[in-house]
């Protein structure tokens, strides 16, 4: 999902203990090959009353060393999609699949997949932030780093095998319902204390589509995204 920075905050000792156990072990659990679905919302108030809403859907696929990521296109925005792109050389990083593979040097390999051009876009690092892609492994991987956990307070115990994470950092609260044994955030909320800003990440579990979607790229062309730009 998409990069949060929250600040750390004080604990006492015995919320320290119980933050550093669930950090640990979120740390020695290897992550489950899972199936997300997730709904994004953010609202913004302006200084002139205009109230802003969006909302969207994407769909994650995580296996070892590998994860597609793909926005839910509505059927009637599709269409329009498919006709605005006809003869259209540019990726479009919004709508196209983004498919990330971990290399054993530790390098990210890329790619957004191009359905209607049949053909599969390698974005080299210096080109990420054209597609909203901070390079981070963990934040696409897990949706939120789990690194960042370590600088957020626990809240309560671990129940229904959520922990409760929370940083304030001056009127911005994040809080993150971390998933133990799934390795992955149920519930994401980021706000501010007069009501300007609400964003927030709701993540379920579906079933695995088959094939997979990278299973199905076969007879696709590789190209790079460098060479498409004016």
């Amino acid at each position: 999902m998409k990069g949060l920075t929250p600040a750390a905050a004080a604990l006492s000792l015995l919320s320290f203990l119980s933050f550093l156990s669930v950090a640990q072990a979120a740390e020695s659990v290897a992550a489950p090959d899972q199936n997300f679905q997730i709904q994004h919302y953010s609202m913004s108030l302006a200084r002139d009353g205009v109230k802003r809403e969006t909302t969207f859907t994407e769909r994650v696929y995580r296996r070892r060393g590998e994860v597609w990521t793909e926005r839910v296109i509505p059927t009637e925005a599709a269409a329009e999609h498919g006709h605005d792109h006809a003869g259209h050389s540019h990726p479009d990083a919004a709508s196209s699949p983004m498919w990330v593979r971990r290399q054993a040097d530790g390098s990210l390999d890329a790619r957004l997949v191009e359905r209607h051009q049949r053909r599969t876009v390698k974005i080299d690092p210096q080109y990420y932030g054209n597609i909203g892609f901070n390079g981070n492994w963990g934040s696409i991987f897990y949706l939120s780093d789990p690194q960042s956990l370590k600088k957020m307070r626990a809240v309560g115990a671990l129940s229904d095998g959520v922990q409760n994470y929370e940083s304030k950092r001056g009127d911005i609260t994040v809080r993150v319902s971390w998933d133990v044994k799934g390795q992955y955030p149920r519930r994401v909320e980021t706000s501010d204390t007069h009501g300007h800003v609400r964003r927030e990440t709701r993540v379920s579990l579906i079933n695995a589509p088959n094939p997979l979607p990278w299973k199905t790229l076969t007879g696709y062309a590789d190209v790079d995204y460098s060479d498409l730009l004016d």
